[in-house]
């Protein structure tokens, strides 16, 4: 494992602990995420250059809050969104982890290939955010900084357009204070594309006609919708980042057109909002542009 170190700054997943009172590159080394630009899914750009023995390959999860729409590795995004992405792995005590976001999959660093979308703030304590300025000519990274058996989290803002790529994986260790009895996951990768369907997963619909009046609003709007059965109606309003800004309808209706007024929150924020319709769990969504 000698490319990429980049002193005295040291990220990705890599040895963790020498002795009770040694510990080497606990921080990781940048970078060894098994993405293209880095080798790919081989030693040269995974810490299984030096960890090795495990008997147990450890699994890999990534999620993210707004969710991701699409299925499987295949994924879109809603433009210029911030997003929590966690990664998650398990099968051992302790794990270290690296994250990237690129523009390609091509591997050449620092021409070809970039950072895709933002990286915004660590969002648990045992995850760190290495700029550019960190791991040039690779791209930014995200990285654990300390040995930990919790999930990774982070703020990653997307792009207004482009097709991107998630890689990361996990370095699982049996904390022995060696690097034997460790392994590395496979790598785990997604490609992000624009979502035709802004603020929303792909799985929403708008079965029963919501719409908004007037938009852009600026203090009331008047939501529309039609009942196709008697339910509890609950209306809500949502920022991009998934937050809950106001509950604006709360109610039984029965069957039919319904019209509400609703007065938006004193002091709103302007920007693009979410209106979210939810009937007996069936759910449909639209824009609300706030001015």
């Amino acid at each position: 494992m000698n490319k990429k170190i980049t002193l005295p700054i040291i990220s990705g997943a890599a040895i963790l602990v020498l002795s009770a009172s040694t510990v080497i590159n606990s921080a990781g080394i940048a970078n060894y995420t098994g993405s293209p630009v880095d080798g790919g899914p081989t030693t040269s750009g995974q810490c299984s250059g030096c960890h090795s023995g495990g008997s147990a390959t450890p699994t890999l999860t990534i999620t993210s809050s707004p969710a991701f729409g699409g299925t499987g590795n295949n994924r879109t995004y809603v433009a210029s969104t911030t997003y929590t992405i966690t990664v998650t792995g398990s099968g051992y005590p302790k794990y270290g982890f690296n994250c990237e976001i690129i523009n390609s999959q091509g591997t050449t660093a620092g021409t070809s290939v970039g950072m895709f979308g933002t990286f915004g703030t660590a969002v648990t304590s045992n995850c760190q955010i290495y700029a550019a300025a960190s791991t040039t000519p690779y791209p930014p990274c995200v990285s654990h900084n300390s040995a930990s058996a919790t999930p990774f989290s982070f703020k990653w803002t997307s792009p207004a357009s482009g097709t991107g790529y998630i890689y990361a994986d996990v370095l699982g260790a049996n904390g022995d204070g060696t690097d034997r009895g460790d392994k590395v996951s496979g790598v785990a990768s997604m490609t992000l594309t624009l979502g035709s369907t802004a603020g929303i997963d792909a799985h929403a619909t708008n079965e029963n006609e919501l719409s908004l009046f007037p938009n852009p609003a600026t203090d009331n709007v008047r939501i529309t919708y039609t009942l196709r059965e008697r339910g509890a109606v609950s209306v809500r309003l949502y920022n991009l980042n998934g937050d809950l800004v106001a509950d604006l309808v709360n109610e039984t209706q029965d069957v039919g057109i319904q019209s509400n007024s609703a007065h938006l929150p004193t002091g709103l924020a302007k920007g693009l909002y979410m209106v979210k319709l939810m009937v007996n769990g069936q759910q449909s969504t639209q824009k609300l542009m706030v001015y």
